[in-house]
């Protein structure tokens, strides 16, 4: 679930007068209010961080609509796009201003992040802090029913949210784990998180317990901004990420047998990439490569000293059961072609499990002894590539097609023959990429995605071809 705010800026005011900038700056039509809309956009959403200046343009804007039969009729519209251009009488009146209203759309701002990404411990930091500056905003400016209204709105809305990030990644993560082998994971994980936004929870209160004035605003020219959620919440975070850490008031990481927030973030990740990649892709060898690639890819998540020795194993294991699967799955579906008339299973019999493994292991294997895992995908590359090769010319292979007609290898470093065909058909957007090029690239983003360094990196020039 994702709380989108509105642009309340945007309204209709037939009525009022548009307000006007004390500079000339910013003076538009109607025809280039799409840009200033995907401008100021960003000023609403959690997703980046706030200023001063965001806060007071966003303020000002909802405070200011633009008048929409203005811009239907085209006329000049005088638009603010910077804090520079408020007027200061505007500025100066905010520190006078009553809190009468709880402001809900301030609280759909600090809650508009993207839940799904892959740092959870990002996520569950923002998600309670939001909610521990709101129910703080709320105790200190109202009472009674207006009280009671308010803190079920935001516990309701936090709820839903934290329910929905713990749902997720319990399924994607603790999903895989359970189809491979492992049961139980999808529930350890969802509590894991649970418990973690808990913990949290009660981190960024003792610390604002102790520290009242944490953002230093008090008494200054600034204090308005103590009454808005998404700002608070976000200084929240800040300065209890250097000084209440440094205070100790942090709880350990880690349930009761549970994992840590960061090994599910980056287990999370290796899901992602293990899922999103292509195995069966031509002939035995081919397919040992990719399966190779997402072994080293799982070895380098194993590696990470954020991830413990129970997880590593866990992921290893479940990665490897995928592989074994989806290669059962395809010879399964081509074993159901063969009573097929026009199936001819002699040219495209069943893939040979054995030599897939040779290939995927000897890369493993390569890496155990160079440690690099540069050299071990390049020179596994190589070793399949010339594997494949060589079987063209052995009888038993003669007739099969993946080995015969053979497009995979023939075009994996230079597939410009491909496209100089007649019979190509050069679509806008086709993506031209060798298998090579793709592969690196693969590589390198789940390289870096999984150790957060670019020390494992490819580079497409750092393989010599020949022939």
């Amino acid at each position: 679930m994702r709380i989108n705010g509105y642009l309340p800026w945007l309204q209709v005011k037939n009525s009022l007068p548009v307000i006007q900038s004390r500079s000339s700056q910013g003076t538009n039509t109607a025809g280039s209010m799409t840009n200033q809309i995907k401008e100021i956009q960003t000023l609403y959403g959690g997703r980046k961080e706030l200023t001063r200046e965001d806060v007071l343009l966003s303020k000002y804007h909802r405070e200011n609509p633009i008048s929409l039969s203005d811009i239907f009729e085209k006329k000049e519209i005088n638009w603010v796009r910077d804090a520079s251009q408020i007027p200061q009488e505007y500025i100066d009146g905010l520190n006078d201003r009553e809190v009468t209203e709880w402001d809900d759309f301030r609280l759909k701002c600090a809650l508009d992040f993207n839940e799904y990404g892959d740092d959870i411990e990002t996520n569950l930091n923002r998600l309670a802090a939001t909610y521990v500056t709101a129910l703080d905003h709320i105790n200190t400016h109202f009472s009674g029913a207006q009280r009671e209204s308010c803190l079920e709105e935001v516990e309701a809305a936090v709820a839903e949210i934290k329910s929905t990030m713990a749902d997720h990644f319990s399924k994607n993560l603790g999903g895989f784990l359970e189809e491979n082998g492992f049961a139980g994971e999808s529930q350890k994980i969802y509590e894991t998180i649970l418990a973690e936004y808990d913990n949290k929870v009660q981190q960024y209160s003792d610390f604002l317990k102790e520290n009242k004035d944490f953002a230093n605003l008090k008494g200054t020219k600034d204090a308005w901004l103590l009454n808005d959620v998404a700002y608070m919440a976000q200084e929240l975070r800040k300065t209890y990420d250097t000084k209440g850490r440094m205070e100790g008031i942090e709880a350990a990481a880690g349930g009761d047998g549970g994992y840590t927030l960061e090994e599910i973030s980056l287990a999370n990740r290796l899901v992602n990439e293990i899922r999103d990649s292509y195995l069966m892709d031509g002939n035995e060898e081919s397919i040992g490569m990719h399966a190779g690639v997402m072994l080293l890819k799982t070895n380098l998540f194993a590696e990470n000293n954020q991830v413990s020795r129970e997880l590593a194993e866990r992921m290893t294991q479940a990665v490897r059961t995928r592989i074994d699967r989806r290669i059962d799955q395809e010879n399964a579906r081509i074993l159901s072609l063969y009573d097929d008339p026009y199936y001819d299973k002699d040219r495209s019999p069943i893939y040979d499990k054995s030599a897939i493994y040779d290939v995927s292991e000897k890369m493993l294997l390569l890496y155990q002894t160079k440690r690099d895992y540069s050299k071990a995908i390049l020179e596994g590359i190589e070793y399949a590539r010339n594997k494949s090769n060589s079987k063209k010319g052995e009888d038993q292979y003669r007739i099969l097609d993946r080995y015969q007609v053979d497009p995979y290898w023939n075009w994996f470093y230079d597939n410009s023959a491909r496209f100089q065909s007649k019979y190509f058909m050069d679509i806008p957007g086709y993506d031209k990429r060798t298998s090579f090029q793709k592969l690196v690239e693969s590589w390198n983003e789940s390289a870096f995605r999984i150790s957060g360094s670019d020390a494992y990196q490819l580079r497409l020039d750092a393989f010599s071809v020949k022939g």
